[in-house]
């Protein structure tokens, strides 16, 4: 067995071990809040018991613990963090910040599918495109980094004058483009070296303008994004995009996506991931954060706390594991 593999198998164990123990714990206080009833009931006082709530004081300390996830706006506020931390990283981990910037709006054309009347759209269509700009920035700029974000956004037709809505994806790209390269049209075929080649983007129209505030427009379709509206993505939809971020952009986007007990206990440099059955593993030293809340019940949704995971630091951002001495301009 290998490292990781042997050091899951404790993690597996340790979690039941604690799943365990908190049943038992559960029932032992039970069972001394009823007799602290049974007793001030024989000393003739008024106990919760009569009237049919015993184990109050118990239930109370349970529910305390626990708490309940909308899985779809979690899954949003992820979203908005990875989306702002990695723009602002893109335009702020440079020399000097970017100018050139691009953005491009990818639409598909009303056409349906003859046996399941929906629009021809599939998941590898946005990875497809992004694929042909990075074949193309590298040739254009070698050596270079093709930086770029992008979210996607199902069209809501209730906010148009005839009211017609197709609940389908578009998709806003912001591309950070070295200065005087031109971003070539996704939806026209493109003529090199004497030959034509296909269009990038051959499922509808595009759109391709200069962003004079990309980190403002990335923010205003990400905010547009609701719990409710996630259902409305097709299944297996990608949301959101982040490409060309350094080592350390992408370690303050790793961070800022960390639970708070995982914050508080690692700083950037760590490579704390999740690990199967939950809590967050650093396969480099194989330290283990077990994760404060287990499963109640089916679904995911619902969770208890099993511990508190004391914290080395109080972490307000990424940069709180920094010396108080260092100075940052």
């Amino acid at each position: 067995m290998s490292y990781l593999g042997a050091r899951q198998h404790e993690v597996n164990a340790a979690r039941a071990f604690s799943m365990e123990a908190l049943r038992a714990f559960s029932q032992r206080q039970t069972a001394r809040d009823f007799e602290s009833a049974e007793a001030r009931a024989a000393r003739g006082l008024v106990s919760v018991s009569t009237s049919g709530f015993a184990a109050l004081p118990t239930a109370m300390r349970w529910a305390e613990q626990c708490i309940t996830i909308d899985r779809a706006q979690a899954r949003v506020t992820r979203l908005r963090k990875a989306i702002g931390v990695g723009a602002k990283c893109l335009m702020n981990l440079v020399e000097a910040p970017p100018t050139n910037n691009v953005m491009v709006t990818l639409t598909y054309a009303d056409k349906k599918d003859g046996g399941t009347g929906q629009t021809l759209w599939k998941p590898r269509h946005v990875s497809d495109y992004i694929r042909k700009v990075r074949e193309w920035f590298k040739d254009r700029c070698p050596g270079q980094r093709l930086r770029y974000v992008w979210v996607a956004e199902i069209q809501d037709g209730t906010k148009r004058a005839d009211g017609i809505g197709r609940g389908v994806l578009h998709y806003h790209c912001i591309f950070f483009l070295p200065d005087g390269v031109s971003m070539p049209y996704a939806d026209r075929r493109r003529k090199v070296k004497g030959t034509y080649q296909a269009a990038w983007w051959p499922h509808g129209a595009s759109n391709t303008k200069k962003a004079t505030q990309p980190i403002g427009y990335l923010m205003k379709y990400a905010s547009k994004l609701e719990s409710k509206s996630i259902g409305g993505f097709p299944r297996g939809a990608r949301i959101s995009g982040v490409g060309g971020l350094d080592q350390a952009g992408a370690a303050f986007k790793r961070w800022v996506l960390w639970p708070a007990y995982v914050q508080g206990n690692a700083s950037v440099s760590d490579h704390f991931r999740p690990a199967e059955g939950g809590g967050y593993l650093n396969a480099q030293t194989g330290e283990f954060l077990a994760s404060e809340f287990a499963p109640t019940g089916g679904g995911f949704s619902s969770f208890i706390r099993v511990r508190s995971t004391p914290r080395q630091v109080e972490a307000a951002g990424p940069f709180s594991w920094l010396p108080e001495r260092v100075t940052l301009h």
